[in-house]
């Protein structure tokens, strides 16, 4: 089942271990990266994060590949309706929009597609993953 998440909609999400209030941005979206990356490992969806960026590239230093891409979209609203617009009826249940923005919500079910509340997928994450501070962890010792 492919998963299209809003980016820093789902960062910023009450439920979130990820911080962007004393960082940069970037740092946010390559933990948000590290986290998704390490829920792969035992899932085989793949997954698409969609970020609001004015830049054409969001230089966050992850090389995409085709489980785990990251999409820098002027409007990530429009580019994930597009996104689930483009798969075929029949093949849209499968498709998991994760936001908690109302409009994107409301839209993905009106397709048929699954929508999930960020904290609902953020408790997904922790209850599959690992906890931040092995994160942490992991980026001392690079």
């Amino acid at each position: 089942m492919p998963i299209i998440i809003d980016g820093w909609n789902f960062i910023r999400n009450r439920c979130s271990d990820i911080s962007d209030d004393a960082c940069d941005a970037l740092e946010s979206a390559r933990a948000l990266m590290l986290y998704l990356a390490d829920f792969q490992k035992n899932h085989n969806d793949p997954i698409t994060v969609v970020f609001d960026s004015a830049r054409e590239f969001l230089d966050v230093g992850h090389k995409g590949s085709a489980k785990l891409k990251m999409v820098p979209a002027k409007d990530a609203d429009s580019y994930i309706k597009r996104f689930i617009e483009k798969i075929p009826d029949r093949q849209r249940r499968n498709v998991r929009v994760v936001s908690s923005d109302k409009e994107i919500f409301y839209y993905a079910k009106s397709l048929y597609a699954v929508p999930i509340r960020c904290e609902d997928f953020w408790e997904k994450l922790k209850s599959d993953g690992r906890s931040r501070g092995e994160f942490e962890e992991d980026e001392d010792r690079s």
